[in-house]
């Protein structure tokens, strides 16, 4: 008999015919057709787009298997729970490729009830891929409706399936310190015999728990001499995680790996540590290194723990830079590191200039950090702290610009209602809508209505998808191949991406479009997170830019393993221009963004990208 999960299926032992649940996406024979000449599926593609769910549910019974399975397969982009009834009755269907996209598509709306009928499939399936995919689908729909503990997920380094055991391993690594520090001695000895390299960086990730000796010494050895940069990352992330002083000598030391993502990480802990550190030892390391990605926040580091004399010296410096331009990246990083020693009257300039938006928001976050050192110090009393931050928010409105007032109102977000009725007032909310763009603006827009929800008392309001604004061009789809080639040529080398419009023909028709109308070239990577992701294509460069239409959000059964390629969003049904990289796999992505795309060459460009790297030119080959 086969069950779902303890409550609902059994330990999944059996081998995934997929295999790919951590490595990027290769193919060595020819691609498929493509397969939206079929005049039927275009009927199917429309009510997708539309979210027709009864259309959908009719085409559920259509004479032609091809038909049926491109339905069941579009209510995964749809996700709409009362589909349900419908996509149960298919997994009964007699074409076996209409059970497994059923399933597919029903693991990621299932109910504890639908969530049962999956497993009586499953009991009564005879083809083991239909199996497989029950199993699978049942799984996922599980680790999200109910919560687990660190034994339960650790349980599955049993199983022989590969997307179990990735699956299983990240949402362990996902939980809290506390929940972990019990067994930490297992996920100890699993990081000592686990082969595969995704499931052991999740496991190294889980070491996080508690400082022992034991564990630290573990974590130290292998952020110093694993082979792989996915592991020495994953371990300086969970040395990070006790925010632990005493291992800054060791996160500086660790500025001069070789791999340019273990450096950043090493950073970003450091930057975490509270102090006090050893602000001349960090000089000296800053003075050494040539990355301004790295030397940059060093300096920031500098003006906050050297001693007075090297911060004379290093502000100087940083005076002098600020004379060149570096570019606005490199900008932004030495506004941010020079910021908290600046004038707020100054940062104000900076805020309110024509200058690049990545520098902008630099000089907004350090008015804000400047706000709050002011206030630690007295020097702006807690009577007055209401006005000075209603006057910069008004400063800010004022500037009509969307990013700003989108991180601005990301941060009303943290404040009392009693401080956002007297700084939120109807004539500045009815102005700023009147400035923002429906559509472009849209994450701006969400998080101003949730600043104004909070303000009058309300819940946070629920994402509401966009209406359907932007009709996919089917003669341009019809050219596209399965497996159409681009080259992205960036500051690092080329990377090339082959799409898949089988699965997001919406998405892949609007970014063939942006390719070939030039739009991609000379943007940026805008934000890169080591051993995750690197995405890039915002207008502005900041990542709070989109065009004036959204695409539906496209959901098919290949998931984001290293080297896929998504589009990012605001929510459900927002995708726009930016995309990402995947550099390492992160299967909690899955069936929430479109992956359009995968890496066919180039992922070793792709993890050495880092923020501010440009796209020279993104052409489509021949």
């Amino acid at each position: 008999m086969r069950k779902l999960l303890p409550l609902l299926f059994p330990m999944l032992v059996f081998v995934s015919c997929a295999g790919n649940g951590g490595s990027t996406d290769t193919t060595t024979t020819p691609p498929p057709p493509q397969s939206w000449g079929d005049e039927r599926l275009l009927a199917v593609l429309d009510a997708q787009d539309h979210r027709n769910t009864p259309a959908l549910c009719a085409f559920l019974k259509d004479s032609s298997a091809t038909v049926r399975a491109a339905a069941a397969l579009a209510f995964a982009s749809v996700q709409d729970s009362t589909a349900q009834p419908c996509l149960i009755e298919a997994l009964s269907d007699a074409n076996t490729t209409v059970r497994i996209n059923a399933a597919f598509a029903l693991g990621l709306v299932a109910d504890s009830a639908s969530l049962a009928e999956l497993s009586k499939a499953a009991d009564r399936e005879k083809e083991q891929a239909a199996v497989q995919s029950m199993m699978e689908s049942g799984f996922r729909a599980e680790l999200g409706l109910r919560k687990h503990d660190a034994t339960w997920f650790i349980s599955y380094l049993q199983s022989g399936n590969r997307d179990v055991r990735t699956r299983s391993m990240q949402s362990l690594a996902r939980l809290p310190k506390e929940e972990l520090a019990p067994i930490a001695n297992d996920i100890l000895q699993a990081v000592a015999v686990e082969k595969d390299p995704t499931v052991r960086m999740f496991l190294v990730g889980a070491l996080k728990s508690n400082a022992t000796k034991e564990l630290t010494n573990k974590l130290t050895d292998l952020a110093l001499s694993d082979s792989l940069p996915m592991i020495r990352i994953a371990a300086l992330r969970a040395l990070g995680a006790n925010k632990d002083k005493g291992q800054a000598a060791f996160f500086l030391d660790r500025l001069n790996d070789s791999d340019a993502g273990v450096q950043q990480t090493a950073l970003e802990q450091l930057q975490l540590i509270e102090g006090p550190l050893n602000g001349d030892a960090i000089w000296k390391t800053a003075q050494e290194h040539a990355d301004y990605s790295i030397k940059l926040p060093l300096y920031g580091l500098v003006m906050k723990h050297g001693s007075p004399e090297t911060q004379l010296v290093c502000r100087s410096l940083m005076e002098s830079l600020s004379h060149q331009d570096l570019g606005p990246y490199w900008n932004a990083a030495l506004i941010s590191a020079i910021g908290p020693t600046m004038a707020q009257d100054s940062l104000l300039v900076l805020l309110r200039s024509t200058r690049p938006a990545v520098e902008r928001q630099a000089a907004l976050e350090q008015w804000l950090v400047s706000f709050h050192e002011k206030l630690k110090t007295m020097e702006i009393t807690t009577e007055g702290r209401d006005r000075w931050l209603a006057g910069f928010m008004q400063e800010v409105f004022s500037t009509r610009d969307a990013g700003l007032i989108a991180a601005v109102s990301e941060k009303l977000g943290e404040e009392d209602p009693s401080f956002l009725k007297f700084s939120l007032t109807e004539p500045t909310v009815s102005a700023l809508r009147q400035a923002l763009h429906p559509i472009r603006d849209l994450e701006t827009l969400q998080y101003l209505d949730q600043a104004i929800a909070k303000r009058d008392g309300l819940p946070a309001p629920a994402h509401k998808s966009l209406p359907f604004n932007h009709p996919i061009d089917l003669a341009r789809l019809r050219t596209l191949k399965q497996g159409q080639q681009y080259r992205i040529t960036t500051t690092k080398g080329g990377i090339i991406l082959a799409l898949e419009p089988e699965i997001a023909p919406g998405s892949c028709v609007a970014f063939d479009s942006l390719v070939t109308a030039g739009y991609y070239n000379g943007k940026a990577f805008h934000r890169v997170i080591p051993n995750f992701v690197a995405q890039g294509g915002c207008p502005r460069g900041d990542g709070y830019g989109g065009m004036p239409w959204t695409l539906r959000t496209e959901i098919g059964p290949q998931g984001f393993v290293e080297g896929a390629v998504g589009l990012a969003s605001a929510g459900h049904d927002t995708e726009s221009c930016q995309f990402f990289i995947m550099t390492a796999a992160a299967p909690h992505l899955d069936g929430r963004y479109t992956r359009f795309a995968h890496v066919v060459s180039g992922m070793d460009v792709a993890k050495k990208l880092q923020v501010g790297d440009v796209m020279k030119r993104v052409e489509r080959m021949p």
